[in-house]
């Protein structure tokens, strides 16, 4: 959000998922803070951001079944949920087959009521 003008084009959802984000060093664990059809808020746990600005991650889906992503940084920050500080990173698809957005997409829709 800019200037109290939200940007993205498709809502997000609150959404805590299993996460591991490719780096250069190796592999962190993380999860989804929310998702959406689009992107989706990753929490790491790090002192320091050390990724690149477009990444490979795998979500664990509640099914188990993994989704590859490759993805760009849009924002990143710090964040506290009162006993951890996490590193917040903001993030849009850029690489995801069509059969793993449709079943992001049908999570996703569960949770919006319109």
């Amino acid at each position: 959000m800019e200037n109290g003008i939200e940007r993205r084009k498709d809502p997000r959802v609150p959404l805590s998922l299993p996460v591991e984000v490719k780096t250069r060093k190796g592999v962190i664990k993380g999860k989804t803070a929310n998702i959406s059809v689009s992107g989706l808020a990753l929490l790491l746990f790090l002192d320091s951001l050390d990724i690149e600005d477009e990444f490979d991650i795998i979500i664990k889906m509640p099914d188990d079944h993994k989704v590859p992503i490759t993805c760009k940084i849009m924002w990143t920050g710090p964040m506290d949920d009162g006993e951890t500080v996490y590193i917040a990173i903001g993030v849009r698809f850029i690489k995801i087959s069509t059969k793993d957005r449709e079943m992001i997409e049908a999570m996703v829709s569960e949770y919006i009521v319109f």
